[in-house]
């Protein structure tokens, strides 16, 4: 399981047994530069990697299961919030973005608050379903 804690700016790692308690905290990933912004949103992909939204660095990234850099997506908004996948064999990630708190200047192509979609070679993995 991954855990984001936006302004530390780090994504924790941990495990989770059947029965939902979680252990073993590990840093995953942490953002000391300015150009990665603020990791907000995140998914998981089929192969097992992470795409994380960046939020205050215009893209969208994907890490290994071990961390490593693998891609990254520049998005034409500032402040991406999220992503997810879906459409046919779950390959088009969803991105959404905010606007809240953008100067017009900052905001001058008026796609801040858009969602985008990208259809990429790696598909994502059905949602899971609750069980209780």
């Amino acid at each position: 399981m991954y855990c984001v804690d936006s302004y530390g700016p780090v994504i924790y790692q941990c495990n989770i047994s059947p029965t939902g308690d979680l252990s073993e905290q590990r840093i995953f990933k942490r953002f000391e530069a300015a150009e990665w912004g603020n990791p907000d949103g995140l998914t998981c992909d089929a192969e097992g990697c992470l795409w994380v939204a960046h939020w205050g660095a215009s893209k969208v990234s994907r890490f290994s299961p071990h961390g490593e850099l693998l891609e990254f997506i520049e998005l034409p908004v500032l402040q991406p919030t999220s992503c997810t996948f879906g459409g046919a064999n779950l390959r088009r990630l969803f991105i959404t973005s905010a606007s809240v708190g953008l100067s017009p200047g900052s905001n001058s192509n008026r796609l801040a608050g858009a969602v985008f979609a990208v259809d990429l070679e790696v598909g994502g993995l059905p949602a899971a379903r609750y069980n209780g």
